[in-house]
């Protein structure tokens, strides 16, 4: 029997499996799925190359740029004679991008065998060559260029590109420091063995140098991180400073791209400024003046050469000081300056403003006299002369030269307190002088409604304060024919290394009629001749009012004294004034003895070296000081 036939196994079709078509079908589709990717890629091409291309090379060329300040020359300070007090010195930070050294400049994929020998021992070699020029220890500086990573703001582990290595190079050092760097050393085959190092760099950090150190340090100020902190280096920082400029350009490993895109904002130098301050005077009154405050044990002490005729500050010394060179060595208070800061009663110095307004008010003349005691009241307060009298008949001349306190209040009585007050004002009392220097003080003046006592112990130099270069301006009023000229400090200024103009005129205004005001220096000389010994110029007829007052205390009260002296020469034509202050931590001592031997070597300086004539001639005859 035969048995039913079956179809081979092979023949049959699987469930769910679709068959493969031939080679040739499996072959298109392959090349239908290359086509399909070149496409995708050719997409993308079109995209980078076309569509987004400007964007794609804006990002590129922003990770290849680099911007950097191009510092301005800050303008030098000088003396009237053209002396320098304040330049800056061309100097530069050593700077480095260890992570360019790491590599030897080079992509790191692209860096050879060659290439890692020499990033493996650059850092030692390098810092030794360095520290030898720098004196920065070597092994500071390996330790910083073998640091080749930081971390970002985002916390990301990223390239170190910028590290310090020396700050204020001399731009010299770095023209050798930079030569030794690039020089190459290669061995008999001519294979570099050392040097042609990369990845070390400047950048400019001038340096601020005062010439003259301790002169007139009080005024020039100093500078601290880029900045003017004290004197005129702070109080015309704007125009010191200029206007720093901006660099930026292209670079790569191997450091700035020599024909890359550049772009330059050019810096504005700063203006330089001429002082009316006369450098070799300052030099020999503040020697004086620091002796004398040591001498008799003072806290401190000021001294004022003033120019009558313009009101130029010739001289203006402080004691102690510092070197502006290094303000961190000075004791706290004295980078500061006090003779336009310092506030105090005037005491005694203030007849003179006092009196020359009772000559110009009219109410009295030299040769008046005034019946007196040996005390007065004012308010609930007694009031006695440092000399001792009864009952006696003073001139107005003898009220200036013996310094009677009680022949002042009496005299000064014929002005209502308003008219006091007034003439004081125009004196330049109770308001800033305007030097352009920071710190300075106003000092304090009464209202014109003040009440009697006020005005009466205003009359002899109290219940009131000034700074000692208001002081010396208001005398200076009076030696100019009574016309007040604001003092000043600044004579010049201009481009750097360029022509100076002149700063404009000091404001001035009359205050008390000629007559007035020479009267009242003829009668400044008299104080002279009273102390003839001890004052007197030789050669010159000069005048003079001596002051002693107490010291205001911080907490309140007083807490020790000044002691001063104001005196112009000659007489005849005032051309010169020398005002000096001391200060003591008690009250021992007047102004006569404390400041007058300053006063007196200061101004027999001054008079020859600005070709003062001498007072030919003339002869000089004690008045009346009092009736006869």
């Amino acid at each position: 029997m035969s048995q039913p036939s079956r179809r081979p196994s092979s023949s049959r079709r699987r469930p769910g499996r679709v068959p493969l078509a031939s080679s040739a079908f499996r072959l298109r589709l392959l090349t239908l799925m290359v086509a399909i990717l070149f496409s995708l890629v050719g997409a993308r091409a079109i995209q980078v190359q076309v569509v987004s291309a400007e964007a794609m090379a804006a990002e590129a060329a922003k990770k290849m740029t680099v911007g950097r300040d191009v510092p301005a020359q800050r303008g030098t300070i000088t003396g009237r004679d053209g002396q320098v007090l304040a330049q800056t010195e061309a100097t530069v930070n050593v700077i480095a991008d260890p992570s360019m050294i790491a590599t030897n400049g080079k992509e790191p994929e692209a860096m050879r065998d060659s290439d890692r020998a020499k990033a493996a021992v650059a850092p030692t070699e390098m810092a030794a060559i360095i520290a030898a020029h720098t004196g920065v220890p070597a092994a500071e500086i390996e330790a910083k260029l073998r640091r080749t990573t930081t971390t970002n703001a985002r916390g990301e582990t990223v390239p170190l590109k910028y590290v310090q290595l020396a700050k204020q190079v001399p731009s010299s050092t770095w023209v050798s420091l930079n030569a030794a760097l690039n020089e190459v050393v290669r061995d008999a085959a001519g294979t570099v063995v050392r040097g042609g190092y990369v990845g070390v760099f400047r950048e400019s950090n001038p340096k601020r140098i005062y010439p003259m150190g301790t002169v007139a340090s009080n005024v020039v100020g100093f500078m601290s991180d880029g900045k003017g902190r004290s004197g005129l280096e702070m109080a015309q920082e704007t125009a010191l400073a200029g206007t720093k400029g901006r660099e930026q350009f292209e670079t790569s490993p191997n450091g700035k791209i020599p024909l890359g895109n550049q772009e330059l904002l050019p810096a504005v130098d700063g203006q330089d400024v001429q002082l009316t301050i006369d450098p070799d005077l300052q030099w020999m009154v503040e020697k004086r003046l620091g002796e004398r405050v040591d001498e008799v044990g003072g806290n401190w002490g000021v001294a004022v050469v003033l120019d009558v005729e313009n009101g130029e500050l010739l001289s203006l010394a402080n004691y102690p000081s510092y070197d502006s060179n290094a303000p961190g060595d000075a004791e706290a208070g004295d980078t500061g300056n006090r003779a336009i800061s310092a506030v105090y009663e005037p005491g005694s110095v203030q007849k003179v403003l006092t009196i020359a307004s009772l000559l110009d008010a009219g109410v009295t003349t030299p040769d008046r006299t005034y019946p007196i005691g040996p005390t007065i009241t004012i308010g609930e307060h007694t009031v006695s002369d440092a000399f001792k009298h009864g009952d006696i008949d003073i001139t107005t001349r003898g009220i200036l030269v013996k310094s009677s306190n009680v022949g002042a209040i009496t005299a000064a009585r014929d002005l209502t307190p308003a008219q006091l007050r007034g003439y004081l004002a125009g004196f330049g009392l109770g308001q800033k002088a305007n030097l352009g220097l920071p710190g300075e003080s106003a000092g304090s003046l009464p209202g014109a409604g003040m009440p009697q006592f006020q005005a009466d112990s205003m009359s002899y130099g109290y219940s009131l304060s000034t700074s000692a270069v208001q002081m010396a301006a208001a005398i200076g009023a009076v030696a100019n024919d009574g016309v007040y000229t604001a003092p000043s400090i600044i004579k010049a200024s201009g481009p750097h290394n360029g022509a100076l103009t002149p700063v404009a005129e000091p404001v001035s205004r009359r205050v008390v009629s000629e007559e007035a005001a020479r009267a009242t220096v003829e009668m400044m000389e008299q104080r002279t001749l009273d102390s003839e010994s001890l004052l007197s110029i030789p050669g010159y007829r000069s005048g003079s009012k001596t002051g002693t007052a107490r010291l205001t205390a911080a907490t309140g009260g007083y807490a020790g004294q000044v002691a001063s002296i104001v005196g112009v020469a000659p007489v005849e034509d005032p051309q010169i004034l020398v005002y000096v202050l001391i200060a003591r931590p008690d009250t021992t001592g007047a102004g006569l003895g404390m400041a007058g031997p300053v006063y007196r070597d200061i101004m027999s300086l001054a008079l020859p070296r600005y070709g003062v004539q001498p007072s030919n001639d003339i002869e000089q005859v004690k008045l009346p000081l009092f009736k006869e």
